[in-house]
């Protein structure tokens, strides 16, 4: 098995992103460790990084010529995304907020100050920054031997960072509010942040053009930068400054961006992007889940897709931070079981997209466990769970927005309309097909790892489900045959499963996990593609007594993977500990929904955020930090739980 490592010690951080760049790393203090990009060519996030000592980029605030600490900072979201902190120190109130508008290829990092002191204040306040290592990641992140650059773009007064092997593969770009020469800036080769910015401080009121304006890592050193600003605050008087973070696939597209974003101005891409996302918000009468809800929602809806920044295309992966243990890649279980209910339910139009890029880039390869972002083959293996994701979601999508249209389209990166492409994967479901049993195989299990018992219930569960999803399909294009046919397979399957699939358990019949070739039963359970999901699937009632009694042993001591302890859950030999998608399929099916409700509002997970398991005792993040797919579906069931509709 490909397992996890745990996390003994879990830090808490605050991502936010939109579309073309991610920040998965804000830390308590305010820092941000890393900034990435999507890139197809490259087939995987592009991260920008600090170094372990100095982040990528980081708020600095002075009185009397001493940096400021300050002891206690509180966070906060606007409309549950957009993080802002608040600190108290040295007679000032700093509040600092990160926006990444959703549509603009940057974010803007904006602070406050106002002095509470009883006398004027002199303050020395702006950034440091250290473009340290420059990583690429797929699964798992590594540097890149890519040359790093930095250099004074005086056409656009920004500074320029850019990462190229070759050509150039990613750049970032930062500009103040006000012109450079209004501020101090500083870009090259100090030996310290601090230095850095006082180095800054030096030549603020308009630097020597003099300096040298371009810094290459030829012996791999860190490379600063530093934007410092200096002003005198009277008693209750404030102050704010705004910086402009640009991304794009080479500098003078992030420097050009740059000026784009300061001629919205902050203020004006902040109403923006908070307009934007109370738009879309799903507010819920519980107001503590509200917020566990929709974070997750936008942490989905960000972090499990996004824009490469080289050909602007929509890609699907499990998450974009580099947290998680396989990031940056593309499951069809990830993408349209998990991540796309939850997408579905924030913005149609996202989902629509969604559904034409599996049915286009990805369909090729469907099937297959695992794929990089342009849709080739990076982990090899045949997951049945996976084929029948695609239709799975092309059938909620076309039951929640009548949008049959969509049948017609061309497949984003494909050549074929989604019809065609439907039509295909019944053919291959077909493959996999026993020619007597009338049940399907499988390779690996919904936790991607082998299988001793190829015929899964849950898996066949699912094909009943794709079968019952393409004859709709069929009754739409005047194929009376061909609908038929569709529902004829989805009867044969029901009838194998209920007929070979249950089996004598210690609560009474229960279906059984999985079957052999010599129809021995398996009793199991796995978290990723659970039993209790039967009903959810429309496969039996939530009444049905084999199913009740299936739900029971899985939440039971007979059930040799059940965490017992403050979260109790069920897990699997992936990862024997809580999982909190488990605690969602309460949400949505069975008899326990109060259960689910008690887990999530107690459970901190990764600060908020869907992580693939979570301590027994302490319900904080054990392993699978910032599973951004995840948190689509538990987001979609706090919805479905507590919406009440």
């Amino acid at each position: 098995m490909t397992v996890p490592d745990e996390i003994d010690h879990p830090a808490d951080y605050y991502p936010t992103g939109n579309e073309y760049v991610s920040l998965p790393l804000i830390n308590p203090r305010g820092a941000l460790e890393s900034a990435n990009v999507l890139h197809m060519g490259c087939k995987g996030l592009i991260e920008f990084c600090g170094t372990s000592d100095a982040p990528l980029l980081a708020p600095v605030v002075m009185v009397n010529e001493r940096e400021v600490d300050f002891p206690d900072i509180a966070w906060r979201r606007h409309e549950y995304w957009i993080p802002c902190f608040t600190a108290h120190a040295a007679g000032l109130r700093v509040t600092g907020t990160i926006c990444a508008p959703p549509g603009h290829r940057g974010f803007v990092y904006t602070l406050e100050a106002e002095n509470l002191s009883g006398g004027p204040l002199n303050i020395l306040w702006g950034w440091t920054g250290t473009f340290g290592t420059a990583r690429l990641a797929v699964y798992r992140a590594r540097p890149t031997l890519g040359r790093r650059t930095a250099w004074y773009d005086r056409w656009t007064d920004t500074l320029a960072l850019e990462l190229a092997a070759g050509p150039a593969m990613g750049a970032m770009a930062v500009g103040g509010g006000v012109p450079m020469e209004e501020l101090g800036w500083f870009v090259g080769r100090a030996s310290s942040p601090e230095k850095a910015f006082r180095a800054a401080l030096a030549r603020r009121g308009g630097p020597p053009m003099e300096q040298a304006l371009r810094e290459d890592n030829e012996a791999g050193k860190p490379i600063r930068f530093a934007l410092a600003h200096e002003q005198v605050l009277s008693p209750g008087e404030r102050a704010k400054i705004d910086l402009y973070v640009a991304v794009s696939a080479e500098a003078d597209g992030a420097c050009t961006t740059v000026v784009d974003l300061q001629r919205h101005g902050a203020a004006a891409l902040l109403e923006e992007a908070r307009r934007w996302l109370t738009a879309r918000l799903r507010p819920v009468p519980d107001t503590t889940l509200s917020e566990r809800l929709n974070l997750n929602l936008w942490f989905n809806y960000f972090f499990a897709a996004g824009r490469a920044i080289d050909t602007e295309e929509l890609v699907m992966v499990t998450s974009r931070s580099p947290r998680y243990y396989v990031s940056a890649a593309f499951w069809a279980r990830d993408a349209f079981l998990w991540s796309f209910p939850g997408a579905l339910l924030t913005d149609p139009d996202r989902a629509r997209e969604m559904v034409l890029a599996g049915f286009g880039r990805y369909l090729r390869n469907a099937g297959v466990h695992s794929l990089y972002i342009d849709g080739t083959v990076l982990y090899p293996g045949f997951e049945l769970d996976e084929l029948c994701a695609y239709l799975l979601a092309l059938e909620q999508y076309v039951r929640a927005t009548e949008d049959w249209g969509i049948l017609e389209e061309t497949g984003l990166g494909g050549t074929k309309r989604v019809f065609d492409g439907a039509m295909w994967l019944e053919q291959l479901l077909e493959r996999h097909r026993h020619p007597e049993r009338h049940l399907y195989m499988t390779f690996l299990s919904p936790t991607d790892d082998p299988v001793t018992h190829p015929y899964l219930t849950y898996n066949n569960a699912l094909a009943w489900r794709a079968w019952r999803a393409l004859a709709p399909l069929k009754r739409h294009r005047g194929d009376s045959l061909g609908e038929w046919r569709a529902h004829q397979r989805a009867a044969q399957v029901k009838e194998a499963v209920r007929r070979q699939c249950v089996v004598d358990g210690p609560r009474g019949p229960m279906f059984a996990w999985a079957l052999d070739d010599r129809r021995r039963a398996q009793l199991l359970d796995q978290p990723p593609g659970s039993l209790q999901l039967l009903a959810y699937y429309g496969f039996c009632e939530e009444d049905d007594p084999v199913y009740l009694n299936t739900v029971a042993w899985i939440h039971s001591p007979d059930n040799p993977d059940y965490i017992t302890g403050p979260f109790a859950a069920p897990a699997c030999a992936h990862s024997p500990h809580p999982w909190p998608l488990a605690a969602a399929y309460d949400l949505l099916v069975g008899p326990h929904q109060e259960r689910g409700l008690r887990f999530f509002a107690r459970a901190v997970m990764d600060n908020g955020l869907a992580c693939e398991t979570v301590d027994r005792e302490t319900g904080r993040v054990k392993t699978g930090a910032a599973f951004a797919s995840a948190a689509g579906f538990i987001g979609y069931a706090l919805y479905r739980a507590l919406a009440r509709e």
